[in-house]
C-alpha cells in the first residue's frame, strides 16, 4: 500500500516550498536501505509517494498533552498519562534513536533531521516505527580547509520541543536532535509535552534559554530499571553544551544495553 504525500492541502508553488519537498525525497532516497526509515516509491514536483503507515506514535505517547498538575493525581504514586509499560517505552525510545544514527552516520555525511518531535514517527501495518518527514532536513557541507564539517543556520526557531541553541540561534549542528529526542523521552516517560502546565511557546522558550528543563519527578529514577535509566539518557540529551551532550551513537549504545538489560531482569522475574 502506499499514499501521496504533500507538505500541506493548499501551498505556494514557489522555490522554497518545492526545495523542501525536494529534500524531503532525497533524503528518504538516500536512506531507502535503512528499515526504519518509511520507505520511498516516487517523487514528482510537490508530491512523494511513500509507503502507507498504520499509526502515528505521538497519538499514543502524549493522548492529552498539556494538563494541570493538580489533575495528575499523583500523589501516592506517578500517573504516566499513556498506556505504555516501563519496557515498552525502552524499546520505543531505542527505536528511535537507531533511525535518528542513521541520519547522522549516514555514509556520504553528515543528515541533520532539524524537526525532531514525535509525529514525525508512524508504526507501519506490522507494528515496526518509522521515521519520516524530512523537508527541514539539513545536510551537512565539509570544510575542506578546516577538514570539519561546517556549523549551518535555519532561522529562529519556533514551537516548544526545540534545543536552546535553535532558540538564540546560534550555530548548529546534529546535536540539536539529541536535545529533542530527550524531550521526546520525556513524552514517552509522562505522557505529557515537557512543561505540560504552559502552552504559551514564547513562555517556554524563555525558560529553555534560560538552562531551565521540564520537572521529571523523582519517583520514576526508581520506579523501574526501564524508566530510571530512560531519565538518566533523557538527562544526557539535555545538557546545554552542545560539546558535553551525549551524540546519537551515544545514546544508541546506552539504550541498547539498558534494553538488553532489562530483557535479562524481566527473564529472571519469570
Amino acid at each position: 500500500d502506499y499514499v501521496m504525500k504533500i507538505l500541506r492541502w493548499k501551498h505556494r508553488i514557489d522555490y522554497e516550498t518545492h526545495n523542501e519537498i525536494h529534500r524531503d525525497a532525497l533524503v528518504m532516497e538516500q536512506l531507502s536501505a535503512s528499515p526504519r526509515i518509511i520507505d520511498m516509491y516516487g517523487h514528482c514536483e510537490m508530491a512523494v509517494s511513500v509507503e502507507a503507515m498504520h499509526k502515528e506514535l505521538e497519538d499514543f505517547v502524549v493522548p492529552d498533552g498539556y494538563i494541570k498538575q493538580k489533575d495528575l493525581h499523583d500523589e501516592e504514586d506517578v500517573n504516566p498519562q499513556n498506556d505504555f509499560n516501563a519496557t515498552e517505552k525502552l524499546n520505543i525510545a531505542y527505536d528511535m534513536a537507531a533511525s535518528l544514527a542513521d541520519l547522522h552516520g549516514f555514509k556520504d555525511g553528515v543528515i541533520v533531521h532539524d524537526d525532531v518531535q514525535l509525529c514525525q514517527w508512524l508504526w507501519d501495518k506490522n507494528g515496526k516505527l518509522k521515521l519520516g518527514d524530512f523537508n527541514r532536513a539539513e545536510v551537512r557541507m565539509w570544510s575542506e580547509e578546516d577538514q570539519t564539517y561546517c556549523k549551518h543556520y535555519n532561522g529562529r526557531g519556533w514551537g516548544n520541543w526545540r534545543s536552546p541553541e535553535e532558540y538564540v540561534p546560534d550555530d548548529l549542528d546534529e546535536q540539536i536532535d539529541v536535545y529533542s529526542l530527550g524531550n521526546n523521552i520525556y513524552g514517552l516517560l509522562t505522557g505529557l509535552w515537557v512543561f505540560y502546565e504552559n502552552e504559551d511557546d514564547e513562555v517556554v522558550q524563555k525558560k529553555i534559554k534560560k538552562g531551565e528543563r521540564a520537572f521529571i519527578d523523582d519517583r520514576y529514577r526508581t520506579r523501574s530499571y526501564a524508566e530510571g535509566k530512560l531519565v538518566e539518557i533523557m538527562e544526557k540529551c539535555w545538557v546545554e553544551d552542545t560539546r558535553d551532550r551525549i551524540s546519537i551513537f551515544e545514546a544508541v549504545d546506552l539504550l541498547k544495553e539498558a534494553v538488553e538489560e532489562n530483557t535479562r531482569l524481566e527473564s529472571m522475574a519469570v
